[in-house]
């Protein structure tokens, strides 16, 4: 059983699937397995989206355009997301009114017996074989059990450090840690603390998202922050647990796919498996394909300038990605909130304003709210009909 004693919170996780540790030899594995760094950087990317859902519905974040970017937070809003982070939730803070060490304290251990099992090989996994074409990769087998353990270092305000926890456990049901982590790679089962354990994943996420709600009441109160309208005209400026719509889409949505592998989940991203799943063959003229729309699953870095390469790029010279708003983890029949896929859908607008494709000629693509909105829509209805095809039940989870 995870346990909760005093100050002191164990997570119990054991990987449900491969988790990425490195890709050259010799291999020099952290000895505590799951390194204390990836989950403090999971936890605030998860805390900082529960936050901004909060300000954006309350109408405390709205964004402003520039150049490049077609929505990203006005420094004061920056400023007040860091602020409920670091301050209210505990999860450290440097900011406008000085800085303050976080109050918890995590460190993780591997808990298995003898040395943590290992693999170096390519795999049929997209992003395994991707990485391999010029390396080897490593990396945990499933099954491999760790301790995340976090401690309060000082307490200030229960109320928001529990909250902060349950968003820690959250974390862990919606990501996966390492390489390929968005893509579901490095998904744990976890038994949760007491303290921030809940009957399904849908309680615990409005759970949390009530209390940030509180929490950015009671602060924004307090230091007097101008808020407008709630009305949604355009999308949050940052992945945000909203429970709003825009323009009829959800910006934040949860599903669950039941009854499926996991490699048939995680290959989705290749158009090639897309293809074969949705169409039979491994080239198609798929729906993202047809209207140039496929960027929304994620543009990695790529090499400007080089005449040679096809795909995606943002010409903007301060931009050099956007990772895919489509969040995926894998849970097996261990799992305290349940087993299946888990897909994370976040809609927001920080996108860059322009796009260039490039095959055999090249062809600038301009992004506006519409176009933002409707790749969203398409990108999942082509992921739930390649789901279905694949025998999968679909269902939704949140809100």
């Amino acid at each position: 059983m995870s346990t909760a004693l005093g100050n002191r919170y164990v997570f119990k996780v054991t990987t449900s699937t491969p988790m990425i540790v490195g890709w050259y030899e010799p291999l020099h594995l952290d000895p505590h397995g799951i390194r204390a760094t990836e989950v403090k950087g999971l936890w605030r990317w998860w805390a900082r989206a529960f936050v901004a859902g909060a300000l954006y519905d309350l109408g405390y974040v709205q964004g402003r355009g520039s150049v490049d970017v077609l929505l990203k937070p006005t420094r004061e809003e920056a400023e007040r997301v860091n602020y409920v982070v670091g301050r209210v939730l505990g999860l450290g803070y440097a900011g406008e009114e000085g800085a303050e060490a976080s109050r918890f304290v995590v460190y993780t251990e591997y808990i298995g017996r003898g040395s943590m099992p290992v693999r170096c090989s390519s795999d049929g996994l997209q992003r395994i074989r991707l990485l391999a074409l010029k390396k080897s990769v490593c990396y945990y087998l499933q099954g491999t059990p760790f301790n995340i353990v976090a401690e309060k270092r000082v307490s200030r305000d229960s109320y928001a450090e529990l909250t902060a926890l349950k968003i820690l456990a959250i974390a862990l049901q919606l990501s996966g840690f390492g390489s390929g982590g968005r893509r579901g790679l490095g998904s744990v089962d976890a038994e949760l603390p007491s303290e921030v354990s809940a009957k399904n994943l849908r309680q615990l996420i409005d759970d949390v998202y009530q209390s940030c709600v509180e929490l950015v009441k009671r602060v924004a109160s307090e230091k007097h922050w101008s808020s407008a309208s709630s009305a949604v005209a355009a999308p949050p400026p940052l992945p945000a647990l909203s429970r709003k719509n825009f323009r009829g889409f959800p910006v934040a949505q949860v599903l669950v796919a039941r009854d499926v592998e996991f490699r048939d989940v995680h290959n989705f991203f290749v158009r090639s498996e897309r293809c074969r799943v949705l169409a039979g063959s491994p080239i198609c003229n798929d729906d993202l394909r047809s209207h140039l729309d496929a960027w929304i699953l994620g543009l990695p870095r790529g090499r400007r300038g080089d005449r040679r390469s096809t795909g995606y790029t943002i010409p903007a010279r301060d931009i050099s990605r956007r990772a895919s708003p489509i969040l995926i983890s894998y849970h097996r029949q261990g799992n305290a909130l349940g087993d299946g896929a888990y897909i994370t859908v976040l809609l927001s607008g920080d996108w860059p304003s322009k796009i260039v494709w490039s095959d055999a000629t090249s062809q600038s693509i301009t992004l506006d709210f519409a176009r933002l909105r409707n790749a969203y829509d398409r990108a999942l209805n082509e992921f739930t009909a390649y789901l279905q095809k694949v025998g999968a039940k679909v269902s939704r989870v949140w809100p």
